[in-house]
């Protein structure tokens, strides 16, 4: 409902305030698992979600498919840059945690709270 925009769902009867701050605890709670089991990776959502969002627009079936797509993106530039950009071979895991943790979580953040979003 949210996606219709503010007004829209208030006049559906929908409490927007709340259920923002639903859907932001749930994502927290879901990242943080998925983290706690795969590591660092996890964060390449982060990444990928939003940027295939920015590209192709907020519609399901152009996001899934250019969002697939931006995950193998991340992923390989990750696995290149732990591989080839430094002297040291870093995981994918390390290069994708520092990409998608907390840099771009505090950018979306400021970006959010600047529009009006959060």
């Amino acid at each position: 409902m949210l996606e219709l925009g503010e007004q829209s769902a208030i006049s559906l009867g929908v409490n927007t305030d709340m259920t923002r701050i639903t859907l932001i605890v749930s994502a927290v709670c879901m990242i943080a698992l998925a983290t706690a089991t795969t590591g660092p990776i996890a964060f390449v959502a982060f990444l990928s979600g939003p940027i295939a969002k920015r590209l192709v627009g907020a519609g399901f079936s152009n996001a899934l498919p250019a969002g697939l797509v931006g995950i193998n993106l991340v992923l390989g530039g990750a696995d290149l840059i732990g591989q080839f950009a430094f002297d040291v071979r870093y995981p994918v895991g390390i290069i994708t945690g520092i990409l998608g943790g907390a840099p771009y979580l505090i950018f979306l953040l400021i970006r959010m709270n600047r529009k009006g979003d959060l």
